[in-house]
């Protein structure tokens, strides 16, 4: 899959690491992508896809801009176990074509993709402190 990268691998800011058993693509310090080539995995929490979950494209975004990319690429679905992500399946019949489309909108700087590496949700950060009592907050 690496080869479709190839118009964003001369960018002085592109480089790749492994992450969740597959390959993440960093562009203009964000994470743009995840690559994931491992067929089989079709079933999450009792529940069965019609798609390998883990063989195909994680597109890094936020909740609020998927609604833009389901507008301008076809075949994107919301990834079962990264929700908060978007995922190409290799299965689908436009693949190619939508992944050359996406990796031309990883180059022109798409704000529809993109996260900050190691940026957390607001409801993430919250999650898990613990509330001072009021005697503490009094002081």
């Amino acid at each position: 899959m690496e080869h479709f990268l190839e118009p964003l691998m001369d960018h002085p800011s592109y480089f790749s690491k492994r992450m969740f058993g597959g390959l993440a693509i960093y562009y203009e310090d964000l994470m743009v992508l995840v690559l994931t080539e491992t067929p089989g995995d079709r079933e999450w929490r009792g529940t069965k896809y019609n798609f390998d979950l883990w063989n195909g494209v994680l597109i890094c975004t936020d909740r609020d801009r998927q609604p833009g990319l389901h507008e301008n690429f076809k075949g994107l679905v919301s990834h079962p176990v990264l929700g908060k992500w978007l995922y190409l399946p290799m299965s689908d019949s436009e693949f190619e074509s939508t992944f050359t489309q996406l990796v031309g909108a990883i180059g022109t700087n798409s704000p529809l993709i993109g996260i900050v590496p190691g940026a957390r949700s607001k409801k993430r950060q919250t999650k898990g402190r613990k509330k001072k009592s009021g005697r503490a907050q009094r002081r």
